[in-house]
């Protein structure tokens, strides 16, 4: 953000700002699935429906379980 400022201080479009912000995000999440085995699952979450998580979340399955 202070470096582009800084080069072009005309410029005020904060998606510009926080565009190697977010390029740097991605990369940290890459790394992050990559070392922890998980890069290449995406096929195998399931999207669950609004209303699906409402009723999971009224039945108690997504409460905090503490040991």
């Amino acid at each position: 953000m202070r470096r582009l400022m800084a080069t072009n201080p005309s410029e005020f479009d904060p998606r510009k700002f926080f565009g190697a912000t977010v390029t740097a995000m991605r990369d940290v999440c890459i790394a992050r699935y990559e070392a922890f085995g998980t890069a290449g699952n995406a096929s195998k979450i399931k999207p669950i429906s609004l209303e699906a998580m409402y009723q999971r979340y009224l039945k108690g399955e997504l409460n905090a379980k503490v040991n």
